[in-house]
């Protein structure tokens, strides 16, 4: 069984804030007959500071109409509302997570896989068909603090190839290069170089589709429902009649959610790329400033970015401004892949002139991270040499020549 080369569906960036809070199932008693094709009570800010409270009454891809508290019906567009809130709870959520390329992540009851389509099952939903061009990921095992940020690499990393990822004894993940010909319920069917292996899903931590690490389009909106998905969507709009929020993902692939399951709804996307961050400082070392003048220097060894991947020099240091609402940051990291020779070097985190993360990179193995942010307002990635001190830059550029490091899929998440 054979499938078709799979085009890469570019990634995701960033607009203006609103957050939606839906509610869950109505409360007993609760009288709704005369409100039938209005959505749940909300509380919401202007980004002006101004708070309301009403129903919502319609949400289109560019305004928000709202029957307010005294009864008058009024509407906004999108730019002007910072947050929109209702009462909603976390429910219990299925382990599995399919990962579009457009960004969505879904939490997935179940997942089956046959030709050129993926079939993704989540609670309290319509069943979401989507064709394999259209994924990244699928990952079977819930998150762990043991395989998060090994499975992070393994995903960021580009591969012309499928791989189908073995947990270990020892929470060690395994990859194994070939082409996924089908998904069941127990098993997923695999091509390793001819011949057809039926690997049990027990003893797997996911599958990664083949990628070229190009960025997908940008979304503008992110909506979590109450299971745990984040789906990405270019247009939200309000469907009065089945009382459901309809959703245009990008690439031909739509989507409506219950009322009764949405959480919230986020207009800036929720991620920011470290590629489209503001640069606050570059600094390259003192010995090349010295051997070629500061222009040269900053524009030979400056940082680089392709896609959503940023490429970063020895003795370097860039450092990006973090705007207000982010929470954490993700990244896989490896030496870059048209190095041929490098000696062992070290990679640090900061956070406001605070290391907080550091590796020691002896191998072209990608290392995943995922850091909260802590209210930092300024974010620095440093490569060095190991044992350096960053302070006295080497006067030498010897061992500079040649060490690229990729930071792949860096960025910043609400």
């Amino acid at each position: 069984m054979t499938r078709s080369i799979r085009s890469q569906i570019p990634s995701i960036a960033l607009f203006a804030t609103l957050v939606v809070v839906f509610s869950g199932m109505e409360c007993p008693g609760q009288d709704t007959s005369d409100n039938s094709e209005l959505g749940p009570k909300i509380q919401f800010e202007t980004i002006d500071g101004d708070a309301q409270s009403g129903q919502l009454s319609n949400l289109t891809g560019s305004s928000l109409s709202v029957i307010l508290a005294d009864g008058q019906s009024k509407q906004w567009e999108l730019t002007e509302i910072a947050r929109i809130q209702f009462e909603g709870s976390q429910q219990t959520s299925p382990p599995t997570r399919v990962i579009l390329r457009g960004g969505s992540e879904v939490a997935s009851a179940a997942t089956s896989m046959e030709g050129e389509n993926l079939l993704v099952r989540s609670l309290g939903q319509p069943p979401l068909t989507v064709s394999i061009r259209s994924v990244q990921s699928i990952r079977f095992r819930a998150p762990s603090s043991a395989t998060d940020a090994d499975w992070l690499a393994l995903v960021e990393e580009p591969q012309r190839r499928d791989r189908l990822v073995i947990r270990r004894e020892g929470n060690a993940l395994d990859p194994i290069e070939g082409t996924i010909l089908e998904i069941k319920r127990d098993f997923v069917s695999f091509d390793l170089s001819g011949n057809i292996v039926d690997a049990p899903l027990q003893k797997l931590e996911g599958v990664i589709f083949s990628t070229t690490g190009d960025r997908p389009t940008e979304k503008l909106i992110q909506i979590k429902d109450q299971r745990g998905s984040r789906w990405m969507a270019e247009q939200a709009n309000w469907n009065p009649t089945d009382r459901s929020l309809e959703l245009d993902l990008g690439d031909d692939i739509t989507h409506s959610i219950p009322v009764s399951q949405l959480l919230e709804i986020q207009f800036s996307g929720g991620i920011l790329y470290l590629v489209d961050a503001e640069v606050a400082q570059q600094h390259q070392p003192d010995a090349l400033s010295t051997l070629v003048g500061d222009d040269l220097a900053s524009t030979w060894f400056a940082t680089e970015s392709n896609g959503k991947n940023l490429t970063t020099m020895l003795s370097s240091d860039h450092v990006v401004r973090v705007p207000d609402g982010y929470q954490k940051l993700v990244a896989a990291v490896r030496m870059s892949s048209d190095v041929d020779q490098f000696t062992p070097l070290k990679l640090s985190v900061l956070m406001d002139n605070r290391v907080v993360w550091t590796l020691d990179i002896e191998d072209r193995k990608p290392h995943g991270l995922i850091l909260p942010l802590e209210d930092a307002r300024r974010l620095t990635l440093r490569t060095s040499l190991t044992g350096e001190d960053a302070s006295k830059p080497k006067r030498s550029i010897d061992q500079a020549l040649g060490h690229r490091v990729e930071w792949l899929g860096a960025r910043l998440l609400k």
